[in-house]
Formats: structure tokens, sequence, C-alpha cells
């Protein structure tokens, strides 16, 4: 078997990345969109705070007709994997198929179809007028602009307050 994630967050920050998962992993991260499912700013942290109480981060929940874009690290190791579960462990982890998932421009779509698995972290949001985290949405909108321009438009495009 071999396991992939799927991150659309503050994971998108190569920084944040590589602090949970191995370079050479990450070397092999490709950037996605991801149909079915929306990226919400609708989960409240339990680690982070803004100075003004903000509580806000993101979340992925499924929805008809939706999408967000994503990146794919297409294998990860067991002990990777503990450590990326560490982090995530208040999200549920959904296996998005193959068909869901594409590169973006002509990306290597065979990275798409390596993995048994390709792990997308969703919850069910609870915050219903949620005021995201200044220095987290900074954090993933400056790791999204690491994945080029088209991915940060949609990025911002895609990512919804509610």
């Amino acid at each position: 078997m071999t396991r992939g994630v799927l991150t659309y967050g503050s994971l998108l920050n190569e920084g944040e990345l590589t602090e949970t998962l191995s370079a050479e992993s990450v070397a092999d991260a490709v950037p996605v969109r991801v149909d079915g499912y929306r990226r919400s700013f609708n989960k409240p942290s339990k680690g982070r705070e803004g100075v003004n109480g903000e509580k806000a981060i993101l979340n992925a929940e499924p929805e008809s007709g939706a999408w967000l874009n994503a990146v794919l690290v297409p294998e990860v190791p067991d002990d990777e994997f503990e450590r990326y579960r560490a982090r995530e462990y208040r999200y549920d982890l959904t296996d998005v198929p193959a068909a869901a998932v594409t590169t973006y421009d002509d990306g290597d779509g065979a990275a798409v179809e390596r993995p048994t698995e390709r792990l997308l972290a969703v919850s069910e949001g609870t915050l219903t007028d949620p005021r995201p985290i200044p220095y987290y949405a900074r954090m993933c909108v400056e790791g999204a602009r690491e994945w080029g321009e088209a991915f940060l438009a949609d990025f911002l495009v895609t990512t919804h307050r509610i």
C-alpha cells in the first residue's frame, strides 16, 4: 500500500510541510485540483490564536460541485505519516479517488495514480462567524504562492470564510 496526503492549508507552506514530512517525500509533491470538496475558514484552532481572539483555521468538507486546490505528496512512509497524523489529529482522513484529483499544467499524472490512498483531512466546521487567524491566513497564502501564481489565484478563489 502506498499512502499519499493532500494538503490544502498551512501545509502548503514548504517550511511547515518539511517540518512534518521529509524533504525526500516533499520533493515528489505536485499541485493538484480536488473535486467534490470545499475549503473554508470554519474550524476552531486548538493551538493557535490571533492577537484579537481570532480562532479560525482552514477545513475541507465534502460538497458536490465544489473544488479546492491542494498539494499531493504521493508517498508518505509510515513514520512520517505518524507525524502528519499527530499534527492533523482533530481531522478525519478521507480517501479521495484518483478520478477526483487532477494535476496543474499537465503535471505528473502518474503521481495521482501512484498512491493507493490519497488522504484529505476533513472535519465538520463548527464556526458560524469565523474570524481567520491573521498570521495563519498569511502563512497559507504565502504557501499557496510558493506553488505558482495560478495556484495562488485558485487558492484565493476557492477559499471561503464560512
